[in-house]
């Protein structure tokens, strides 16, 4: 009995966008009102979109085009939501899972869990990196 291996899965590689960096563990000036957490590091927050669905339930997407700190990230919070900031009355739900992260790139993994099928809307993936 032969068994098939796992199939190959889909993916693609977007760039990051608009990325904004927010280094919390250095003093601050008086005039500024950030606070200060020594050895927190800096705060990466950007986005990506995806712009195609996927014909499967998962998609693996390589956010590329970072410049962290460290190949690993203290913190790395993904969420997924509609590529423009409006209901279009999909009901699609996702999860996403870090996979893999370096210096310069983060492997998402995001599934669709409300059906078994793939999507055709674009995603956006808000991400809030600690490192």
């Amino acid at each position: 009995m032969t068994t098939a291996g796992p199939a190959a899965q889909a993916s693609t590689t977007v760039s990051a966008q608009g990325a904004r960096v927010f280094s919390l563990g250095q003093q601050a000036s008086e005039v500024e009102g950030h606070a200060v957490v020594p050895g927190l590091g800096n705060v990466t927050a950007t986005t990506v979109t995806v712009p195609q669905g996927s014909p499967g339930q998962e998609l693996l997407v390589v956010v590329q085009g970072l410049n962290l700190t460290t190949a690993t990230p203290t913190v790395v919070l993904v969420q997924t939501r509609q590529s423009v900031n409006q209901n279009q009355g999909f009901s699609d739900e996702f999860v996403t899972q870090v996979i893999t992260t370096s210096k310069t790139q983060i492997q998402v993994l995001v599934r669709r869990v409300d059906v078994a099928s793939g999507w055709g809307q674009h995603l956006r993936l808000d991400l809030l990196i600690v490192d």
